[in-house]
């Protein structure tokens, strides 16, 4: 969907209800809930709230039609995305509905959290809230997703150390390496090559002796036009560690593509077609045309967003990044109705 178009949904609350109604992520006038208090008819009505600012703004609201009650509910009771419940059990969002889904197509669009808060004046903790809201909706469907491959069809699997590199081994280490214990000046003479030149008042301040970062599975296949891509954060790449995730992740009968990497040798005896690439003598091989070269663009992808863009992010919600770009991957175009219908089915259903 195309800015212009997106801004002239949410121009107003009235259009903006009416959107989400279309997506069924909201009720209609015809299918409102029950009054939670006597279980009468509701309908919806157009109330006013003045905000702290002094801004006067409209919003539409379930009131229940029982005389002697009367009360009003939020029209957004029923779907748990666009609701904040505070310490009332009520809902007191502080954003809009057109102000939520603002936020929403702007991840959508793979927007920095920085240029979202510069466009909309949100601050930091907001929209950082939001993006991770937006996460669980992945995470979510993610659980539901179907194996890779299938017969006489090719998924390529690699692993990489998920890191950042210092020009000159100087300058601070990227979030995406764990931070090195702080060393005295008996450690400085078996520091290794980042720690050299580095004074040592400096090295309890991210300098430190450099720990290698998390090593990251990946595997990716391309089918039904588009380049399905799934990662994940493993402690070691020992056969222990990645057969089982292969098994689980990849259909038996498909054609497999790899390095010859050792604990993939197994493979060829567990119902997989294994082609393997000697890297050290060709990309492609000129036999059986095994390459990894798909696998290892999208390494460069991933460590480019999450490792400069991103500026690296923790331990704890690596996997949650590395879920959203399996679902990018496998929703290329109308991302952003896409994700609307994800959260229908996730809080809706």
């Amino acid at each position: 969907m195309r800015a212009s178009e997106f801004y002239k949904i949410i121009v107003d609350e009235k259009s903006t209800v009416h959107f989400l109604q279309l997506h069924n992520l909201l009720s209609n006038d015809s299918e409102t809930p029950n009054c939670k208090k006597y279980d009468s008819e509701t309908k919806i009505m157009v109330r006013k709230k003045r905000l702290a600012s002094g801004e006067q703004r409209e919003y539409q609201s379930l009131r229940c039609v029982k005389k002697g009650c009367q009360t009003f509910q939020s029209l957004r009771q029923d779907n748990k995305f666009f609701t904040y419940t505070d310490l009332n059990n009520k809902c007191n969002s502080k954003l809009s509905l057109g102000q939520i889904l603002e936020l929403v197509y702007y991840w959508s669009e793979d927007m920095s959290i920085v240029t979202v808060c510069r466009l909309t004046g949100r601050s930091n903790k907001i929209v950082v809230d939001w993006y991770n809201l937006c996460r669980d909706v992945c995470c979510s469907i993610y659980e539901n997703r179907k194996p890779m491959g299938r017969p006489n069809e090719c998924v390529q699997i690699d692993e990489s150390l998920l890191r950042g590199k210092r020009k000159y081994n100087r300058g601070r280490i990227l979030l995406g390496d764990h931070r090195g214990a702080n060393l005295t000046d008996d450690d400085s003479s078996n520091s290794d090559s980042d720690s050299e030149n580095v004074p040592p008042n400096n090295r309890n301040r991210n300098y430190g002796k450099r720990v290698k970062g998390p090593w990251v599975f990946g595997m990716c296949w391309r089918h039904d036009g588009i380049l399905e891509k799934c990662f994940f954060a493993v402690e070691r790449q020992d056969r222990a560690t990645l057969i089982p995730i292969i098994e689980k992740e990849i259909l038996p009968g498909t054609t497999i593509m790899s390095d010859e990497w050792k604990p993939y040798k197994v493979l060829q005896n567990i119902g997989y077609n294994h082609l393997t690439v000697n890297h050290s003598e060709h990309f492609v091989d000129p036999l059986t045309g095994a390459n990894t070269q798909t696998i290892e663009c999208i390494w460069s992808h991933l460590k480019m967003k999450i490792l400069r863009k991103m500026h690296g992010t923790t331990s704890e919600l690596l996997h949650r990044h590395l879920i959203e770009a399996w679902w990018r991957s496998v929703n290329v175009q109308d991302t952003f109705l896409k994700f609307l219908n994800d959260t229908k089915n996730v809080y809706c259903n």
